[in-house]
């Protein structure tokens, strides 16, 4: 792949049922077929190999649809069922399983960098060591951004198991120069911030970050997922598609080559999942916006939703956003070859989910078009 493809990494005390009801609530717009006919219209305009949307509630789903082929060139069609590379909407999960370990007593959202890892308070710069949990999944901890493969590849050589080569990285993020916060918006987004925010996880745990999303979010909900990319170890999977600036062609990106993303970063974005088994974990939230325990409590949910200053736009892996005078949680995901992207209206009691096995100079705009389409006959 010769191209250096930017990380944007963009963004049970009561056991419940995970599973939707059969509502009685109809779509208030597009039906199946209507939904099918717009994925598959956005598609061909704008030359996207595989598409998936799902709109729903916290009792049931709404509409839900897939068009496409797995990758270009092969006439496999993409399946409800197939799983895509959602980037940094992972980031709303690591927070996910962060409540998780707070609900326990194993951490607090106050808990100091330092408190976790005292052996590298002499090594770390001062202006680090009263940042804590929350600023770190908040994006307020002034951590540098890693926003680029270039970024990660001029980094040292990090031994030993994942979660010591993320123990490692923390410990050399913290002796690096701070990024000044964004005044326009109050937070600088950071990948590597979610580095540190996973070892930090892991200490206190006992746990991998990856044993801790499966236990703690993944197996409760039922959920299915690959860590990297969909193809990487399942060949009936979608593969990725790049934008090849000097033979501006797009192209399928071979899910074995060199271009992975590095386990150091993966909470802040190297999870994929179906549009189904995604949808799960938008309704839980909404479950929980709307005051209700699941594997989390109510108040913890509205934690991970809430800025904590009125200045902020970033809460705990969620942008906070106005969408046509509603608040909203939102985020947007791609690492290069897919693009995701979900909206959380709590006071609709409505989410909007959008993948793409490709990232396009016109990906952005091709979802925002699309997602402002289907949103539109459930806003009015």
């Amino acid at each position: 792949m010769n191209r250096n493809v930017g990380i944007t990494l963009v963004f049970f005390l009561i056991l419940v049922s995970v599973g939707y009801s059969q509502s009685s609530r109809k779509p208030i717009g597009a039906s199946t077929h209507a939904l099918q006919k717009c994925l598959r219209e956005y598609r061909e305009e704008y030359s996207i190999p595989g598409i998936a949307a799902v709109v729903l509630t916290s009792e049931s789903i709404l509409d839900i649809g897939v068009d496409g082929v797995r990758k270009l060139g092969v006439p496999d069609s993409i399946e409800i069922d197939d799983k895509f590379h959602i980037g940094s909407n992972t980031k709303a999960m690591t927070g996910f399983v962060a409540g998780v370990l707070v609900e326990k007593g194993l951490v607090r959202w106050d808990t100091r960098i330092s408190d976790v890892f005292p052996e590298l308070v002499e090594t770390t710069r001062d202006v680090y060591k009263d940042k804590t949990l929350q600023d770190l999944l908040s994006h307020r901890a002034r951590i540098r951004q890693f926003m680029s493969g270039g970024e990660f590849a001029q980094l040292p050589q990090f031994e030993g198991s994942y979660v010591e080569q993320r123990k490692a990285f923390a410990g050399w993020l913290l002796q690096q120069e701070p990024v000044d916060i964004d005044t326009t918006r109050w937070y600088t987004y950071s990948n590597a911030g979610y580095g540190i925010a996973a070892a930090m996880l892991e200490k206190v745990s006992g746990k991998s970050w990856e044993e801790l999303m499966q236990d703690e979010l993944f197996e409760p909900l039922e959920i299915t997922v690959a860590f990297g990319w969909p193809a990487y170890a399942d060949d009936d999977q979608p593969w990725g598609h790049y934008y090849e600036t000097d033979s501006e062609r797009i192209l399928p990106h071979d899910p074995r080559d060199e271009y992975q993303l590095p386990k150091i970063a993966s909470a802040a974005g190297d999870v994929s999942m179906s549009i189904q088994d995604y949808a799960k974990f938008l309704r839980i939230n909404l479950l929980g916006l709307n005051g209700k325990d699941t594997i989390l409590e109510a108040a913890t949910y509205r934690n991970l939703h809430t800025c904590n200053d009125s200045t902020m736009q970033y809460a705990i892996g969620w942008g906070r956003r106005e969408h046509e005078g509603h608040a909203v949680s939102r985020h947007n995901g791609s690492a290069g070859t897919f693009y995701c992207t979900a909206i959380v209206f709590k006071d609709k009691d409505l989410a909007l989910a959008v993948m793409m096995n490709g990232d396009t100079p016109e990906a952005e705009k091709a979802i925002v078009e699309l997602r402002e389409r289907i949103l539109k006959p459930y806003l009015e």
